[in-house]
């Protein structure tokens, strides 16, 4: 009954589309112009669309028409001479040669002749919604024909072995021989460098060809071949100017870094990201959920978002149900396993680390710490623990599920979706993460003027683990366990199976209780502690647009949005047993219980008009708009110790005498004003115009900030000069200008912060109190970002596509905290401190060609993005500085990189006497035969402080992809390449030092200097941190370059056509993720910052961790088998 309905309902809307075609009338006034030409007039004149193939006519020929009010269909006529049929199908015009009217003698001879063949079947696109209107046309002849509604086609060949070609608007052309079947189903590939594309960005959405703003996109094809578990992956490796780096493999905790056009600020540099219109979060969202991913870069496509946009805009569309369709199901499953991609080169040998560590100690004229006794007795040892890290770092399953149903009415589509992953971590002793989506989105027209929908997305994450915390950046990380030396100078359990532990004297450094050094196979086996987060999230929004008049559409959205975060450790209490039968508790000296919440509340409501009107020649579009949002943030903790076992953990079975508790709440909300105009002339000339008003309630004086955009683009192939052109199928310039801000900092740093929990001494006796615990600064003000683009767009007839852009970007009134004179009696002080200017250039390639039944699309993508601070003289109370160093050793400073690293430039190692004789005067640094030779800079014959520069910064200025989709037939292919040129990592203390923190020794260190070894690759090694001339002041001799190349994703597949027995089709596949890195950097993963964020420029909080190798958790590597399946 539906069908027959949806049939009917398409005849009747058909019936009237030709019907309106027919008596819809024009007026023309062109002179000795080209058919293309007259179309295109025709098209600006209506809302029609024609499509055709060039072999249908001569449409390069010249006429001359003159007509005033007259129907289309007259004019088409008299243009094409009566030679071409119309086939109206939705505003689209399908421009057809006239089937041959023969003759009763040619009637005759056909009977005499065989029967031609002729050869049917269906065209759709790849999630198998049929094509109506799809062009088929047998090659090298005027023989063609389209489809109907349900993507149907008949067509009687001219010639027996005849090859056909398929098309459709906005999708990839196909050619296929039509071999000895009389039935021909195809599909069709959605063509990613479509200008009939429709891109979402700001509020609404516009054609790729009329954009004048740098925007990319990714579709859900690039997607879905990725076999992704973080959404934020799907962008790297495949947007000029985005680059993606995952800093972490640990189950659940991927810490995701996403930077559009390198780093605009010195605060937070992450992009907003806009989820079906309402700020949201990519790691909460399932990627197999995602329709379209767009980019905005420049001013001109994010300065509707104001204040939030200066990073960028990142703005998912998620997918949904379609009208007028039955449910479709669809199911995708894959089945993994992920293992460490690259674990540090180290030697584990307890003989040479002990003899490794004594020499660290002569060479300074120490003595050692190992007696020859000890290393004996090492070396004849078959029951120590010789293979730590094995025990510590495991193969993991990952195993992914979607299921989700699709489909529509004729006033109602809808689409509800369930995604499931489950992920054990490579950390082996229980680590585990487990996430559930479900979305829904509903749309409906209740009437002719009134559409409404909603929106909701629930998801549930638990992480449960063994280790002390669910980050990587801490030492009871697997790798960082798995590296610690006393491991491997005892064995694991003693004779009564209890968990063994070395003596400090035997170790030469200090281990057992309070140290944070036990016997690691307690994190091995989950003996240690139990830890478990999990986070819920909700998000629902709602729309009602109201349509009063014509071409106006009125839209109001509400939404809200509820993460709670809830964090339970449970520490256990775990004996560790010393040779001499003495023991303590691990990894505390009690059991105690820490439960903590965290609410993130947020509202949402936008209201925005849509004109839309042609004028003339011209096309209007105008948008005004309000929104608020308003916050709401707080956590409450609460702790107990003493619990009597550890079989029970809940906080109340813990001694009330030392519970703690604490908790805050705070909050902030934005109002803003936007509005934006489109003008399009001509369907070639391009201008748009944005402004937003932003009002924050982080600031006190200046709460509001005004933020404008222009742009303007001019197509060139529209001319007559080029509209002809073999060579050039499109090509547009483009240009623009705008101010975005920035109010990254913490809520009422404004005000001068009371603390209620001073403590005051009276008579002797210390009582409670309130005293000022923050400087405060009430002339905070916005951010601001002025940016500049250039930007060419290329489409070629060879199907080679180009897109170049030039961007310049200057921030000014910087907001960050700098340090104050200590006679404030503060340390640091939030302020507008600085200026910074960010210079480069993007380059995309698209290619796309079909050969036969071969389908190739390649794609690269090269940025540059460089910064300089040029002005940091804050003017704040305690003085003024013009220089600063982070507390990692970088340095910020006017005329250098933002976050450069600081230091002396190193010359290699001073192998003999002579050269330390010949050398600039090293005694700062005390140097002697076999340290690092450094290089001095400003000549003057002595190695001094003024001798430091710039040796390099952790954010890549050069980063680069490339991509490859092929299929051919029923096979299809995937791979994404995702690379960095050259970008600085500090490697300090543990393995990039020779022997510091009690750590087995980095094969690094192999080749050192020696008086037997003189021509070395390392210098003579020392015990400790800035123990030795070499280390005493940083120097990029110990600065490593992490470029590299990586193969991100190899996806290979094949599709079984299963239609007969009612399942659309199943996909089976093979995917890979991380399969292949080419680098030079040691130790590590070169994807993997300095000490994951420990710059405070990028993320801060785990400055301590700067370049220190055990703190990074592993990458990993995924091989999975999947199926997908429709029906």
């Amino acid at each position: 009954m539906t069908m027959r309905l949806s049939i009917a309902l398409f005849l009747i809307f058909n019936l009237t589309m030709a019907n309106s075609f027919s008596q819809e009338k024009v007026t023309l006034d062109v002179k000795d112009a080209v058919i293309t030409q007259i179309l295109d007039e025709i098209e600006a004149l209506t809302d029609y669309k024609f499509i055709y193939q060039l072999s249908v006519f001569d449409f390069n020929k010249k006429a001359t028409i003159f007509v005033k009010n007259e129907p289309i269909k007259t004019v088409l006529d008299m243009i094409f001479e009566n030679q071409l049929e119309y086939v109206v199908i939705d505003k689209k015009v399908l421009l057809k040669a006239k089937e041959k009217v023969v003759e009763k003698e040619e009637i005759i001879l056909e009977e005499i002749e065989l029967q031609k063949r002729t050869i049917t079947g269906n065209v759709n696109d790849s999630d198998g919604n049929p094509l109506p209107g799809a062009s088929i046309l047998e090659v090298g002849t005027q023989n063609g024909t389209s489809t109907d509604f349900d993507g149907n086609f008949s067509i009687e060949l001219e010639n027996e072995n005849a090859e056909l070609q398929f098309s459709f608007v906005g999708f990839k052309a196909q050619n296929l021989n039509v071999g000895s079947s009389d039935i021909l189903n195809v599909t069709l590939l959605a063509d990613a460098s479509s200008l009939d594309e429709i891109v979402v960005t700001g509020y609404g959405t516009q054609l790729l060809r009329n954009i004048t703003g740098s925007v990319a996109t990714i579709d859900s094809e690039v997607i879905e071949n990725r076999s992704l578990t973080s959404a934020g992956a799907a962008l790297s490796g495949t947007t000029a100017g985005v680059f993606v780096s995952q800093n972490s493999g640990e189950a659940g905790q991927d810490e995701i870094s996403i930077r559009i056009r390198g780093v605009s600020t010195l605060n937070d540099s992450r992009p907003l990201v806009i989820i079906d219109g309402i700020e949201g979060d990519l790691n909460l969202l399932n990627p197999n959920d995602i329709e379209s991913i767009s980019v905005l870069k420049d001013a001109a496509s994010g300065a509707i978002y104001g204040s939030r946009a200066s990073n960028g805009v990142i703005v998912v569309k998620t997918k949904r149900g379609s009208r007028n369709q039955d449910a479709q199901f669809q199911y995708s499953g894959t089945f993994g396993t992920s293992s460490a991609v690259k674990l540090p080169d180290v030697n584990y040998d307890p003989v040479y680390n002990m003899n490794f560590k004594n020499l660290a100690r002569t060479n300074f004229g120490g003595e050692p710490i190992y007696t020859a006794a000890q290393i004996a007795e090492a070396g004849s040892q078959t029951t120590w623990w010789r293979d730590p890290m094995n025990d510590l770092v495991q193969s993991a399953p990952v195993n992914v599920h979607d299921l989700s149903v699709t489909g529509g009415s004729e006033n109602v589509n809808y689409r509800v979706a369930l995604g499931i992953l489950d992920q054990e971590s490579i950390a082996s002793g229980g680590n585990y993460f487990d996430r559930h989506n479900v979305r829904i989105n509903l749309d409906a027209s209740p009437t002719d003027k009134f559409d409404i929908g909603t929106t909701i997305s629930l998801s549930r994450s638990k992480q449960e683990g063994t280790q002390q915390a669910l980050n990587s950046s801490n030492l009871q990380g697997p790798q960082a366990l798995g590296l610690q030396l006393q491991n491997t100078l005892g064995p694991i359990f003693n004779t009564d199976g209890e968990l063994a532990m070395i003596s400090p004297t035997f170790a030469g450094f200090n281990v057992g209780p309070g140290t944070g050094r036990n016997n690691n196979y307690g994190y091995a086996n989950g003996s240690y502690y139990n830890i478990d987060q999990t986070i819920n999230n909700v998000l629902i929004n709602a729309y009602i647009a109201y349509k009063p008049i014509e071409n106006l559409t009125v839209k109001a959205t509400g939404a809200i949005r509820n993460r709670s975060t809830f964090n339970n450790v449970f520490n256990k209490k775990v004996k560790n047993v010393f040779p001499d039968g003495s023991s303590y508790f691990a990894p505390d000296s009690d059991r105690n219980r820490s439960n903590e919440s965290i609410e993130f509340f947020t509202e949402t409501y936008f209201v925005t008009a849509d004109y839309n009107v042609d004028i003339g020649e011209g096309n209007l579009n105008a948008l005004v708009g309000y929104s608020q949002e308003e916050n709401t943030v707080s956590n409450f903790r609460a702790s107990r110790d003493g619990h009597l076992t550890d079989g029970i953990q809940v906080l109340d079975a813990g001694q009330p005498t030392n519970q703690l508790n604490n908790g805050s709440e705070t909050g902030f909300s934005v109002q803003s004003f936007f509005a934006r105009v489109n003008y399009n002339y001509k369907g070639k000339y391009l201008l748009e115009a944005n402004v937003r008003q932003d009002g924050s309630s982080r600031f006190l004086n200046d709460k509001w900030g005004t933020f404008p955009s222009f742009s303007a683009g001019w197509i060139l192939s529209e001319e007559n000069f080029l509209s002809s052109s073999s060579i050039i199928d499109y090509l547009k310039i483009r240009g623009s200008w705008g101010k975005l801000g920035n109010s990254n900092i913490p809520n009422f740093a404004f005000a001068k912060a009371l603390s209620l929990t001073e403590g005051y001494s009276f008579g002797g006796t210390i009582v409670p109190g309130v005293g000022q615990s923050s400087l405060g600064n009430e002339n905070l003000s916005w951010e601001k970002t002025t940016s500049t683009n250039f930007g060419v767009n290329l489409v070629l007839s060879n199907g080679l596509g180009i897109d170049f852009d030039l961007f310049q970007r200057q921030t000014d009134d910087i907001l960050f905290n700098l340090p104050v004179n200590v006679l404030t009696g503060f340390t640091q002080q939030f302020t507008n401190a600085a200026s910074m200017e960010t210079n480069g250039w993007e380059l995309a390639l698209n290619y796309n060609k079909n050969f036969g039944e071969f389908n190739l699309q390649v794609g690269a993508n090269i940025s540059n993005a460089t910064n300089v601070v040029t002005d940091l003289n804050p003017n704040i109370a305690g003085g003024e500085t013009d220089r600063i160093f982070l507390s990692n050793g970088a340095i910020l400073g006017e005329g250098y990189r933002p976050g450069a690293f600081w230091g002396w430039q190193s010359d290699g190692i001073f192998n003999d006497a002579s050269e330390l004789a010949s050398a600039p005067d090293h005694s700062i640094a005390g140097s002697e035969v076999g340290d690092v030779k450094f290089v001095d800079l400003d000549g003057d014959g002595v190695i001094t402080l003024d001798d430091r520069t710039d040796i390099g910064v952790d954010v890549p200025e050069i980063t680069y992809g490339f991509n490859i989709f092929a299929s051919y037939k029923n096979w299809d292919l995937a791979a994404i390449f995702q690379g960095i040129g050259s970008a600085s990592f500090q490697g300090t203390f543990e393995l990039f030092k020779p022997d510091a923190g009690g750590y087995n020794t980095a094969n690094l260190w192999e080749d050192n200097w020696t008086p037997q070894n003189t021509d070395a690759m390392m210098p003579r090694v020392w015990a400790g941190q800035a123990a030795s001339p070499s280390d005493v002041y940083p120097s990029d001799f110990f600065i490593w370059d992490r470029a590299y190349l990586r193969l991100k994703n190899l996806q290979v597949g094949y599709t079984f056509d299963l239609k007969s027995i009612k399942i659309d089709s199943i996909r089976a596949f093979f995917n890979g993720t991380n399969l292949w890195t080419s680098t030079d950097f040691p130790l590590i993963d070169p994807e993997v910052r300095t000490g994951v964020g420990a710059n405070d420029l990028y993320g801060g909080g785990q400055e301590a961790q700067a370049g220190r190798a055990p703190y990074m958790f592993p990458q990993l590597k995924v091989l999975s088998f999947g199926v997908q399946a429709k029906f």
